[in-house]
């Protein structure tokens, strides 16, 4: 079963050392993504972000922040699965736990790297739909609800 948790002091330290690199090594710009623990630099001041973490039953596996844009709209800034749980099915079950967390009446925004194939997939496996924008490189995706 997907959790979903907050941020406190005695779990911060454990997300900032979760990485998507192979090698197991949390580095501060990832292949995709910046670093669990830059997200949360930014968060601590941007205090509109809401960094949370991800759990599969009681094991730490994955982090993920969002802010709300307009009252209808929330983004997805950060998404990640720790690299020991990839291809193990959890990143859709943890997408359908965040999805379900954040409000229903809202759509959500996100961005992705191009060339990141496996999370476009994902996400438009969700019926995230690519909205023609494009920031700083990342490529911007849409839910509707």
């Amino acid at each position: 079963m997907i959790k979903i948790k907050e941020i406190t002091k005695d779990n911060y330290f454990l997300a900032c050392e979760l990485t998507t690199n192979k090698t197991g090594e949390p580095t501060l710009y990832e292949e995709f993504i910046c670093s669990n623990a830059m997200s949360l630099a930014e968060a601590k001041y941007d205090l509109e972000m809401e960094p949370r973490t991800i759990h599969w039953n009681d094991t730490l596996i994955g982090f993920f922040m969002y802010k709300e844009v307009t009252e209808k709209q929330v983004m997805i800034y950060r998404f990640m699965l720790d690299y020991r749980f990839h291809q193990k099915g959890l990143g859709k079950k943890a997408m359908a736990a965040i999805l379900e967390y954040l409000k229903n009446e809202q759509d959500v925004l996100l961005g992705v790297d191009p060339k990141n194939d496996i999370a476009k997939s994902l996400y438009q496996s969700f019926g995230f739909q690519f909205t023609g924008e494009i920031n700083h490189g990342e490529h911007y995706y849409l839910l509707k609800r």
